[in-house]
C-alpha cells in the first residue's frame, strides 16, 4: 500500500463533492458530531480561496 499525505479531488464530480459536503453538514448536525461541520468548513474553505469566490457563489455553482 502507498503510503500519501494529500488527496486530490480533481477526478471528482462537483455533484458527488456536493453531496459528500451536505453528509458531513447533516451527520454532524444530526448525530452531534462538531469535527464533521468542522472538516465540512474547511473544504468549503479552502475551495472559495482555490477559486476566488463567496461560498454562496460557490455553492451555487456546484448546484447547477
Amino acid at each position: 500500500m502507498e503510503n500519501f499525505n494529500h488527496i486530490s479531488i480533481e477526478n471528482i464530480s462537483k455533484k458527488d463533492f456536493l453531496m459528500i459536503l451536505q453528509a458531513l453538514e447533516y451527520t454532524g448536525e444530526h448525530m452531534h458530531i462538531q469535527a464533521f461541520i468542522d472538516l465540512k468548513d474547511d473544504l468549503i474553505q479552502q475551495l472559495t480561496a482555490l477559486s476566488d469566490v463567496t461560498e454562496a457563489e460557490l455553492m451555487s455553482l456546484m448546484q447547477s
